[in-house]
């Protein structure tokens, strides 16, 4: 089948898991994936421009905290600490292009996130996806349903 060298991205499922005393700790997600060109993934040693650490492609998996303020909206996490946006959870998948001469791709990933970014405790909050290939292509962006969460 033919995709597109666009990566194309759909969230499957969201899964939250407790610690020991019944906290919500991990924000699980299961997130399926195709990219006609299969060039998803980095190692280890690319940390070079455009991978290079503070680049906005350092990590192909942004994850986007955003919690429900007191007025009901939905912002980016801010840190308390700094009192800048907390930014993203960002996720580093690895090198996962098929070898042999047909590149395209698809399968799932589970990908884990703290459920309390930044010891912030949030109760509501939602994610926000994309995935970055190695050619710097920008995939759809998903976005989960409010989790409520407790802490």
């Amino acid at each position: 089948m033919e995709y597109s060298d666009v990566p194309e991205i759909e969230l499957m499922d969201v899964n939250v898991i407790q610690n020991v005393f019944l906290k919500d700790s991990i924000i699980q997600l299961t997130i399926s994936f195709r990219d006609g060109d299969g060039d998803i993934g980095l190692t280890d040693a690319d940390t070079t421009a455009p991978f290079n650490a503070g680049s906005p492609y350092a990590h192909n998996l942004p994850i986007t905290f955003l919690v429900e303020g007191t007025n009901g909206e939905f912002k980016e996490l801010i840190n308390a600490t700094t009192g800048r946006l907390y930014g993203n959870n960002h996720s580093r998948v690895p090198v996962i292009t098929p070898t042999g001469k047909h590149k395209s791709i698809t399968g799932e990933m589970v990908v884990k996130v703290t459920a309390n970014p930044a010891a912030q405790n949030p109760t509501r909050v939602y994610l926000e996806i994309q995935l970055i290939d190695r050619a710097l292509n920008t995939s759809n962006k998903i976005r989960t349903e409010v989790i409520n969460l407790t802490h």
